[in-house]
């Protein structure tokens, strides 16, 4: 099954300011149950692995063809495997 991946901050607030201390990947495909896949020190190295996780669950058995999801408007080749 193709799965679903999000990315967001880590995130501490320290009163007047929140700190982003990093970046984690969430498989959100069970809206209901979310699972942390991976944390990561900046925000496109977690793009980077949700994009991988996304791509390597769309070979899976019963999966449908990844719908090449495009995180960066301004990159054409975003989220597609031109390799």
């Amino acid at each position: 099954m193709t799965r679903t991946a999000r990315v967001e901050p880590v995130s501490e607030d320290k009163g007047d300011a929140i700190i982003v201390s990093g970046w984690r990947v969430v498989d959100v495909t069970e809206p209901d149950a979310p699972q942390e896949i991976s944390r990561h020190d900046t925000e496109p190295q977690a793009i980077d692995a949700a994009r991988r996780f996304e791509a390597e669950t769309a070979h899976e058995p019963g999966s449908a063809p990844d719908d090449t999801q495009d995180y960066d408007a301004s990159d054409p080749n975003a989220g597609k495997d031109v390799s």
